[in-house]
């Protein structure tokens, strides 16, 4: 089975973030966009993993969540990866990115027990599309000026998800949760 670990997001969040993709796609870019409703923060994907080392990673997911709080984070700037000369991939930014980053380094530390690679990747972000070109960027670039960013939302779980791969894109399921338990900071 295929699959990931993340953070979820709220509805609001994510009707949010539909509305910002709506704006967007006026600039007729050349993309492939994320379903607003499956948008997540990743922490770590795992790939293909058998039934056997399920439990193991739910149990990392809850010492995971045991040992870290609960927390509220906004939605901070755009951003392109690689980079904005060179765009593949374009994202909204969240503050917090060393607290967060901390969490996806425990987890990862955590997984190498089960023959996962700790990459160090970890990188704040909410995927909204992956280009395939730079046509139009410029428009981009223009209406993103415009747009207000300054959302708080919760950060309340860490979750498994199930990854499907179909000809309408991927299609996830939660299929394990642990809340964060320390105090909020």
């Amino acid at each position: 089975m295929r699959t990931f670990i993340a953070f979820p997001l709220s509805p609001e969040i994510k009707e949010l973030l539909e509305k910002i993709q709506a704006e967007i796609k006026t600039c007729a870019i050349d993309a492939k966009w994320v379903n607003p409703f499956n948008t997540h923060i990743t922490l770590k994907f795992l790939g293909e993993i058998q039934e056997n080392t399920l439990l193991k990673v739910e149990q990392i997911i809850v010492k995971t969540a045991d040992e870290f709080s609960s927390l509220k984070i906004y939605l901070k700037s755009f951003g392109f990866f690689p980079t904005e000369r060179n765009p593949r991939v374009f994202f909204i930014a969240t503050d917090k990115e060393d607290f967060l980053k901390q969490i996806a380094s425990f987890l990862e530390n955590n997984l190498r027990a089960l023959g996962f690679k700790k990459e160090n990747r970890f990188k704040s972000h909410i995927t909204l599309a992956r280009l395939k070109s730079k046509k139009n960027i410029g428009c981009i670039l223009e209406k993103i000026k415009a747009i207000e960013l300054n959302k708080i939302f919760p950060i309340k779980e860490i979750v498994l998800f199930k990854s499907t791969l179909t000809s309408k894109g991927p299609e996830y399921e939660e299929i394990f949760k642990a809340r964060l338990k320390k105090p909020s900071i």
